[in-house]
C-alpha cells in the first residue's frame, strides 16, 4: 500500500490532477478496492465529463462487481465517443463472454486486436482460445470508404491489396525495405535476450518506448512521452549493430530501418527528400521505432564538409528532428556511430539526440553471456566460459565470434580428414584467442588522439572513463 499512499500524498499536492487521479483509480483497480477506484474515476469525471478512460474504468469496476449490463452500457458509451478504442472492445469482449456470447466475444476481441497492435490479455486468450496474434493474423481489414460504392468482388479485391501492402497508397512514394508492424512474426529472430550485456542501452530503449506504451498514465502524471533520441557509440563489434536489430524484436511497435542506400540520391534535392519520406512514415506509422545504422554518414560536422548535398542533408535531418515534442512525437530515434567525433555538434542539442551511450567492448560478465550465446547446439568438449572470459580480456562480440568461428573451421578440417566427428576442444578455443590481437586496440587509439584536442567533448570524456575505471583489467 506504500505506492498508493505515494500517489495520495501527491494528489493532496495537486487534487485537480487528472493523470494522478487516473494513475490512483487504476492503482486501486489492479489492488481491487473497487469502491475507493471508483470515486476516483467519478472525481476525474467531475473534473472532464468527457474523459472516455474514467468512463472506461467505472465499467470495469462495474464488471467486477458482477454488473455486467452496466458496464456493457458504459463500455458502449465509451465507444460512441471513440469507435477505434481497443479496451472498450475488449471489455466488451469479457462482458459478452460472461453472458454467453462467444460470437460476439470473438468479434469484440478481434477488434480489439486490430486496432492495438501491442494488446496482450493472456486470461480472455485462454478462456476464447485465441491469442492476440491470431486475430490480427486472420481478421480481414476494413473496407476503404472508396471501396462502399462498388461490386463485392472488387471491393474484396481492393481491400485485400490495401491489407497485403500499407503502403501502396498516397503518400507513399517512398518505400522502406524494413518495415515491421507489430504482430510481424518476422521480426522476433533476435530479441534483447540475445545481446550480452549493454543493459543501460536496453534500459533506456525501454524507458523511451516500451514503458510509456505499457505505462501511459504514469508517463502522464510525469509529464513524460513516447519518443526521443538515443545515439548508441563505441567501437565497431561491440553489438550497436546487433542491438539495433533485437530492438524490433523487444518493442510492441512498428519498426523502421533505414539503408544509406535507400536515402542517398544522385539527383539534386532526392537525398533530402527521401530523408523527409523517411521521417513521414515514421510519424504516419507511429508509435514507431525509427533507426539509422552508420549514422556519421548521415550527420557529418558540416564544419568539415565542402560539399553541398551533405550539408543540406545534415540540415534537413536536423530539421526532421527539430518536431520531436510536435509532430514527431512517439517516433523514438536510434543512430548508431563508430565516429561520434565526426558528428555535427548540433545533434547533440535538447530535443534532438539528446541521451547518448558509450558501447565499449563488453565487460567480463557480458563476456560470459556472449560465449554462453556463441556455444550454444556447437559440439564443444569441456567448455570453461570463466577460463575463456579470461583469456580474451578486451575482445569485442565480433571478436568472440571469430574465436569460435575459426575455431569450428580447424576442428571441421580435421574431421573431413580423419573421417569422423571431433568436437571442438577447449584448448583450441583457448589457443586461437591467446592468437587474436582484440579489434577494438585501433579504435581506442583513435579515441585518445581525439581527447587529446584542447576542448574534449562529451564521447571523449566517457572513453576517457572507460579507460580509467579500476574495474578494468587491461586496457584496450
Amino acid at each position: 500500500m506504500s505506492s498508493l499512499q505515494a500517489i495520495r500524498d501527491a494528489i493532496e499536492q495537486s487534487p485537480d490532477n487528472i493523470s494522478l487521479l487516473l494513475l490512483y483509480s487504476r492503482a486501486c483497480l489492479e489492488q481491487l478496492l473497487l469502491d475507493e477506484a471508483r470515486e476516483s474515476f467519478e472525481r476525474v469525471l467531475e473534473l472532464d465529463p468527457q474523459q472516455t478512460d474514467a468512463h472506461l474504468g467505472i465499467a470495469k469496476v462495474l464488471f467486477m462487481q458482477g454488473e455486467t449490463s452496466g458496464a456493457a452500457v458504459r463500455a458502449e458509451r465509451v465507444l460512441l465517443q471513440e469507435p477505434e478504442n481497443a479496451q472498450a472492445h475488449l471489455l466488451l469482449s469479457r462482458v459478452n463472454l460472461a453472458e454467453g456470447d462467444r460470437a460476439k466475444a470473438l468479434e469484440h476481441f478481434d477488434r480489439a486486436a486490430m486496432i492495438d497492435g501491442t494488446m496482450s490479455d493472456p486470461a480472455l486468450e485462454r478462456e476464447l482460445g485465441r491469442t492476440a496474434r491470431d486475430a490480427r493474423r486472420t481478421s480481414p481489414a476494413p473496407a476503404p470508404e472508396a471501396s462502399m460504392n462498388e461490386g463485392p468482388e472488387d471491393g474484396d479485391q481492393q481491400t485485400q491489396e490495401a491489407y497485403d501492402d500499407p503502403f501502396e497508397e498516397p503518400p507513399y512514394d517512398w518505400r522502406p525495405e524494413t518495415f515491421y508492424t507489430p504482430g510481424d512474426p518476422n521480426r522476433f529472430g533476435v530479441t534483447f535476450a540475445d545481446v550480452g550485456g549493454m543493459e543501460e542501452l536496453k534500459e533506456e530503449i525501454r524507458l523511451k518506448i516500451i514503458y510509456p506504451l505499457q505505462y501511459p498514465d504514469l508517463y502522464k502524471a510525469y509529464g513524460k512521452r513516447t519518443g526521443g533520441g538515443i545515439l548508441i557509440y563505441g567501437p565497431p563489434g561491440c553489438g550497436k549493430t546487433l542491438v539495433l536489430r533485437a530492438v524490433a524484436g523487444e518493442v510492441p511497435c512498428n519498426f523502421l530501418s533505414v539503408g544509406l542506400h535507400e536515402i542517398f540520391d544522385p539527383y539534386f534535392g532526392s537525398t533530402e527528400r527521401n530523408l523527409h519520406q523517411i521521417f513521414e512514415t515514421a510519424r504516419a506509422n507511429a508509435p514507431c521505432v525509427l533507426v539509422f545504422d552508420d549514422f556519421d554518414s548521415l550527420a557529418q560536422d558540416r564544419r568539415n564538409v565542402r560539399e553541398s548535398q551533405l550539408r543540406n542533408l545534415v540540415n534537413q535531418f536536423l530539421h526532421e528532428m527539430d518536431g520531436m515534442k510536435g509532430e514527431n512525437q512517439r517516433v523514438l530515434v536510434i543512430g548508431a556511430t563508430n565516429q561520434p567525433w565526426s558528428l555535427d555538434p548540433a545533434f547533440r542539442r535538447p530535443g534532438r539526440f539528446d541521451q547518448a551511450i558509450f558501447a565499449p567492448p563488453p565487460d567480463a560478465p557480458a563476456r560470459a553471456q556472449i560465449i554462453t550465446l556463441l556455444a550454444k547446439d556447437k559440439p564443444i568438449s569441456n567448455l570453461d566460459v570463466d577460463a575463456l572470459v579470461e583469456a580474451t580480456n578486451g575482445f569485442s562480440g565480433a571478436d568472440l565470434k571469430w574465436v569460435f568461428d575459426r575455431a569450428a573451421e580447424m576442428t571441421l578440417s580435421a574431421a573431413i580428414h580423419s573421417g569422423q566427428p571431433i568436437p571442438i576442444t577447449m584448448e583450441l578455443l583457448l589457443s586461437v584467442a591467446g592468437s587474436h590481437a582484440p579489434s577494438t586496440h585501433a579504435w581506442f587509439e583513435g579515441a585518445r588522439e581525439h581527447g587529446q584536442q584542447p576542448t574534449p567533448d562529451a564521447y571523449s570524456t566517457e572513453v576517457r572513463k572507460f579507460l580509467n575505471a579500476p574495474s578494468q583489467q587491461r586496457e584496450p
